[in-house]
């Protein structure tokens, strides 16, 4: 899992893990019941979590009783991620990049939440369908933030020109970047969908509003690559700015898409097509 070159538990993630772990959104209650019921985790499951992050999803996914080993190069989130799970015994933590695990064990399912994608392009699908057993499935989620159409976001929108005009060139209407966010998660539903290993059996969205208030917001995006990567005396003047226009609004919206996605093996889907249970 790499950042601009470097490991991903240098990047925001890691480096502000408190924040991430007490800003960050989570997921739905119902796209766990979806993916208990479409993967068929039980007690009996083993499900191996890439890029756990402090946990967030973990937490949930043991409250289904499967055996839980979940990944997590990030040595502070990794701390967070074990202290949240502690009072699960079907749960293992490990301090180390998906590139690097090694099992001779199969797994029942593999789950990324919001993970995927920083996983090194090549051969991540086939290093999955390794891990997998012949009825595993792969299971990929992620979190997409959107901007809301009000007052708060077209003067945060300007702060972003005026303080950080080096990053963001120009002051972006709402109906940009929003498209540009439903064209980034586009973009990665197809790379899913075009993969010859796997075959999507279910594609789900799930859309959640979340207010933050001007202590909450500025850590939220003190989480992001883009801003954490400004030096430290802009980003904070940057923050403190931003702490100021959320705090006259009140608060702030922000949507939040949730897209899951439930592969197959394609080879074992193809399988169980031509061999239908049931029928007349």
């Amino acid at each position: 899992m790499m950042f601009q070159g470097n490991k991903v538990f240098n990047a925001s993630f890691d480096v502000f893990a408190n924040n991430y772990h007490s800003v960050r959104p989570g997921y739905p209650a119902q796209l766990f019941e979806d993916v208990r019921r479409q993967c068929g985790i039980d007690s009996n499951l083993r499900v191996l979590e890439i890029g756990a992050g402090s946990g967030i999803a973990t937490v949930e996914l043991a409250k289904l009783g499967c055996h839980i080993i979940a990944i997590e190069p990030g040595a502070h989130l990794a701390a967070i991620a074990r202290e949240q799970t502690k009072k699960f015994e079907n749960v293992e933590v490990s301090e180390m990049t998906f590139e690097d695990f090694r099992s001779t064990d199969k797994f029942d399912t593999v789950l990324a939440f919001t993970a995927f994608h920083w996983l090194s392009k090549g051969d991540r699908f086939q290093q999955v369908l390794d891990l997998l057993n012949d009825s595993g499935n792969l299971v990929l989620v992620w979190n997409s933030f959107f901007q809301s159409d009000s007052p708060a976001v077209v003067d945060i929108n300007m702060a972003y020109r005026e303080f950080l005009p080096d990053i963001y060139s120009k002051e972006s209407r709402v109906v940009d970047v929003n498209e540009g966010v439903l064209l980034k998660l586009n973009q990665r539903e197809q790379e899913v969908v075009a993969n010859p290993l796997f075959y999507p059996v279910l594609l789900t969205k799930y859309l959640t509003i979340y207010n933050y208030d001007d202590q909450t917001y500025p850590k939220l995006l003190n989480t992001f690559p883009k801003i954490v990567e400004i030096e430290e005396e802009k980003r904070l003047k940057f923050l403190g700015h931003i702490a100021e226009i959320v705090k006259h609004h009140g608060k702030i919206s922000v949507p939040v898409l949730t897209t899951l996605i439930v592969c197959q093996k394609r080879n074992s889907f193809i399988k169980a097509v031509a061999n239908p249970k049931g029928g007349s």
